[in-house]
């Protein structure tokens, strides 16, 4: 504001030539021109120092006078709530910012930046961190109790009918009481076939033979005592028999025979007729119950806690650690997919994403006011006035030079309507 410009030499030129046409007027009083010269040098003089007042009083007080002057200085409050309103309502307004976020395309650049490598290796190992840390924080005794008393509940609170069909029908399903049929079939022969069940039967077979023997008479002794010395009678050979016959019924059984199927099915109805009585359901229960009490869940618990925490500390490709990091990186890579190839999935981000971003420009449209009344409040008043009067210095400029124009002619306007009424200056 203190330097010079064009309207400071304008406002010169007008006093300059006010003063020649003063100068002429009186040394020729009676010249017409001279007196039309005065008239718009005057004119123009006033306009201009009139004009000068106003821009100057914007800002300071012209030649010290108080009235009504140094506007801005003395309005500064209003001046920076006016501005810190115009920031935050036209150039921060709602409707700005989400024309602007909505120009933006956020999703893209999201995307492109999430597909790096790095990127994907920094969210990995952060994802693996957090669950090393979680786990290794863990009061293994407690949370092994804690899980150990969940279990033990569950055990407990099972429906043993219910438990008794689930058991039933995942054996019937895979077929494995053929599998349980067959092995004990395959296990009863391989006892059978053993010398020593053929000793059982014949001794069996004798005992059974004495105890006939003493219920019977006299006459029946002698027979069977004659019986045995002419060796019609034989244990040894009839516990071979039967050694062999039981052979041949368990191999019959233990294939797919009709023997086999026929026995099968009895043995099926049979249990199917026992897992419903009271009884059974009760031994179930009771077996839950033994079972829940017994079982030693605390201390296996306790140590797969500190083997999966050991896993995790040494990460290989076949531990869990390293399991778990692979599981990692390829649900990474799957949802970098997902967001590329799936519009439903990709929309749906994009929305969450837009109104994360909306709603973080809206908190932080206040800050903006904040940040400039801040700025504002800050400046001296010469800042405050050369901030302002510097941005539009050039139309203050050509406000005085107005104000000298439009005086000059308007007072040559004056002048000529005095002239044509005859009237003297």
């Amino acid at each position: 504001m203190d330097r010079w410009n064009k309207a400071d030499t304008t406002l010169l030129c007008a006093a300059m030539c006010f003063l020649a046409a003063v100068g002429l007027n009186i040394k020729f009083p009676d010249s017409t021109a001279t007196q039309g010269l005065l008239f718009v040098a005057e004119a123009a003089l006033v306009g201009g120092i009139a004009d000068w007042f106003a821009v100057t009083a914007l800002f300071k007080k012209p030649l010290g006078f108080p009235f009504h002057t140094a506007i801005l200085p003395r309005r500064r409050k209003d001046f920076v709530k006016a501005s810190v309103l115009m920031v935050q309502q036209e150039f921060f307004s709602r409707r700005t910012i989400f024309k602007k976020l909505g120009d933006f395309k956020l999703m893209p650049r999201i995307v492109d930046y999430l597909a790096r490598d790095e990127i994907r290796h920094v969210v990995v190992e952060e994802l693996f961190t957090v669950v090393k840390k979680f786990v290794a924080a863990q009061n293994k005794e407690n949370r092994s109790k804690q899980i150990a008393d969940e279990l033990r509940r569950i055990i407990r609170d099972l429906p043993a009918q219910n438990l008794i069909d689930d058991f039933g029908g995942h054996f019937k399903r895979n077929d494995k009481d053929r599998e349980i049929f067959v092995g004990i079939i395959k296990y009863l022969r391989n006892i059978a076939k053993k010398p020593e069940t053929c000793d059982k039967l014949q001794a069996i077979l004798e005992e059974y033979a004495n105890e006939k023997t003493k219920n019977m008479g006299g006459f029946s002794i002698l027979m069977a005592g004659l019986a045995q010395m002419l060796d019609l009678v034989n244990f040894e050979e009839a516990a071979r028999i039967m050694q062999t016959q039981l052979l041949k019924l368990l191999d019959e059984l233990s294939g797919d025979t009709q023997l086999h199927r026929r026995t099968l099915n009895e043995c099926r109805l049979k249990i199917s007729e026992l897992a419903g009585t009271p009884q059974f359901i009760d031994l179930v229960e009771r077996i839950q119950i033994d079972a829940a009490k017994a079982l030693p869940l605390e201390e296996a618990i306790e140590l797969a806690l500190i083997h999966l925490e050991n896993q995790l500390r040494a990460p290989e490709p076949k531990n869990l650690g390293g399991l778990l990091t692979k599981l990692f990186d390829d649900e990474y890579l799957r949802l970098i997919e997902l967001l590329r190839t799936d519009n439903v999935a990709r929309a749906a981000v994009e929305k969450f994403f837009d109104e994360l971003t909306a709603r973080a420009a809206l908190h932080a449209q206040p800050l903006v006011g904040v940040v400039a009344k801040s700025a504002l409040d800050r400046l001296t008043e010469e800042q405050l006035n050369n901030l302002v009067y510097g941005k539009a210095e050039q139309d203050f400029i050509w406000i005085r030079l107005n104000g000298s124009i439009v005086g000059s002619v308007v007072g040559l306007a004056i002048f000529a309507l005095i002239k044509l009424a005859g009237l003297s200056v």
